[in-house]
């Protein structure tokens, strides 16, 4: 806790009230990958060398038949780590970086149970006091979809490490619901998120763990979120003005940034027709798949049509530098940590987090996971175009 919210904690005033959250449970989705063969992986591997929270499987299990394959997003502490989907007569088999060294050769199959006409696998994790599930799923990957990423494996893998603890407030008597979303069993980092129905209506409003202050019924309310999920505590606080509403058809924060060139853009003036705002880093896998598809499209359109703006959280400048110029990013970039002041405004709560904008800054769509940017630019520049 930060020296200004410990003196706000402190200090005389309204009472403080804490909520209680019930038990966890696994996120509905997660992110999915598509696992690579031996000679996808080895390009993988060394692409991401350089990236230093990314664990590739350097010394894979001794015996593996020949429909191995290799993938990633298996996060622990912050780091990505690798595993190896197989199969046998039976089931597919799941060997997993559990240590987070690279070295599978003494790692144990996890075998997958088919539910619901899916074959899945569900393995508890514990890190110090916070404990969670990863489930993974294996999928059928749809013709299309294949042939737009050029897929060669047969399969794709949904790795879900989220979850969620629910409970009730009753402010004024008023009650409201609200949902604690965290990841690797912690509700409290700059990428974890709180939904509340801030109008009691059903509808609800998104705040990021560490936003500090939501308005309710009125009011303005500083809370903090228990790490492990247990709670949430709200204490009364001078009025604040309500926040953006980021919905699609009003206009983006009125917001001014430097990209990594000097260039400086205004959100709500841009130059070209539809404007791409792409939340990501260099150790997401669903961004870095996304690059080479977004580059073909930015490269076939003309630039009073389409820009695109690229908002990293690396927090090493050298490191996102080496993977533009090794991946030849063609668009303008900048720079800023997951907590900083851009990802606060946007509310962005995984990378990669998406806007589109129009000339004069109104969000003409917004979403948040890859795999959808080609598809939405396009409607969008037709819808443009006519």
């Amino acid at each position: 806790m930060n020296r200004s919210l410990l003196i706000f904690w402190c200090v005389a005033g309204a009472a403080a009230q804490t909520f209680p959250a019930g038990e966890a449970r696994l996120a509905s989705s997660g992110a999915t990958v598509f696992p690579m063969n031996d000679a996808e992986y080895r390009v993988f591997v060394q692409n991401v060398r350089k990236t230093p929270n990314v664990e590739p499987i350097l010394k894979p299990p001794a015996r593996l038949s020949p429909e191995h394959r290799f993938g990633y997003n298996f996060v622990v502490a912050e780091q990505n780590r690798g595993w190896v989907l197989d199969r046998d007569e039976t089931s597919y088999l799941l060997y997993l970086d559990q240590r987070g060294d690279g070295d599978l050769t003494r790692a144990g199959p996890i075998r997958f149970r088919v539910i619901d006409g899916v074959p899945r696998a569900d393995v508890p994790m514990r890190q110090g006091d916070a404990h969670w599930t990863y489930r993974f799923l294996v999928k059928r990957v749809p013709a299309d979809l294949a042939a737009a990423h050029k897929v060669t494996s047969p399969v794709m893998v949904e790795i879900i490490g989220g979850s969620l603890r629910s409970g009730g407030m009753d402010l004024g008597g008023a009650k409201y619901r609200f949902t604690l979303s965290g990841s690797g069993g912690r509700y409290n980092s700059s990428f974890d998120h709180v939904t509340v129905d801030r109008v009691a209506s059903g509808s609800v409003s998104l705040y990021k763990a560490t936003d500090r202050w939501l308005n309710i019924g009125g009011k303005t309310y500083e809370f903090h979120v228990d790490p492990l999920g247990a709670s949430i505590t709200l204490r009364q606080a001078p009025m604040r003005p309500d926040r953006p509403s980021l919905e699609t058809g009003t206009l983006v924060p009125d917001l001014e940034l430097s990209d990594l060139k000097g260039h400086e853009w205004h959100l709500r003036d841009n130059g070209a027709k539809i404007t791409l705002v792409e939340f990501w880093d260099t150790s997401c896998g669903p961004c870095r798949e996304e690059i080479p598809l977004l580059k073909k499209l930015y490269e076939s359109v003309p630039r009073d049509r389409l820009e695109v703006l690229g908002i990293s959280s690396d927090e090493s400048p050298s490191q996102l530098q080496n993977f533009l110029e090794e991946f030849s990013v063609p668009w303008a970039e900048s720079m800023e940590l997951a907590d900083g002041p851009l990802h606060r405004t946007f509310r962005v709560e995984a990378n990669p987090t998406y806007f589109l904008l129009a000339k004069n800054g109104r969000i003409l769509d917004r979403w948040v996971g890859g795999g959808q940017a080609v598809k939405r630019i396009e409607a969008a520049l037709q819808i443009s175009s006519r």
